[in-house]
């Protein structure tokens, strides 16, 4: 999990409003900070992201090794959000040349069309991780992280 997390997988947040309706926005980064604790960087002018984990609403995230497929996504709650300082601006731009780079590789996108989708600022959540599941396509998916597809 550390690994697919860390490096350039695609990274599809989804939050919940007050309202009760969902919202799905991009992670720029994100890392394991502790076993059940996840650093995720957003766009800092995504606001529906923003305001639903400011809220510390319910969230879940989908981390995807472009070029494997291979997927996991975590449920918990945000913990509140917090200005993005130099170093996530370095993570973020670590970030984005993994995945860029992946996805040039795979799709033959050119990267500097990708660049343009780059945030101008950011902020950080942790996430409190209570559920973690298997997502890679295929007849295991959906099986909770760590147990095989036939059971």
């Amino acid at each position: 999990m550390v690994e697919l997390v860390g490096k350039g997988s695609a990274l599809v947040i989804a939050t919940v409003g007050a309202d009760g309706d969902p919202y799905a926005g991009r992670g720029w980064g994100a890392d394991v900070i502790a076993p059940s604790r996840v650093r995720v960087i957003v766009d800092g002018r995504d606001s529906g992201t923003i305001e639903n984990l400011a809220a510390k609403s319910a969230v879940a995230i989908t981390a995807t090794d472009v070029p494997t497929l291979r997927s996991l996504q975590f449920k918990g709650r945000s913990l509140g959000l917090q200005a993005g300082g130099p170093e996530d601006r370095l993570r973020a731009d670590r970030y984005c040349e993994a995945f860029f780079n992946d996805v040039a590789r795979t799709d033959g996108l050119a990267i500097r069309l990708l660049r343009r989708l780059v945030p101008e600022e950011y902020v950080v959540c942790e996430i409190d991780v209570t559920e973690l599941y298997d997502q890679t396509p295929g007849p295991g998916a959906g099986r909770p992280f760590g147990t095989s597809a036939s059971g």
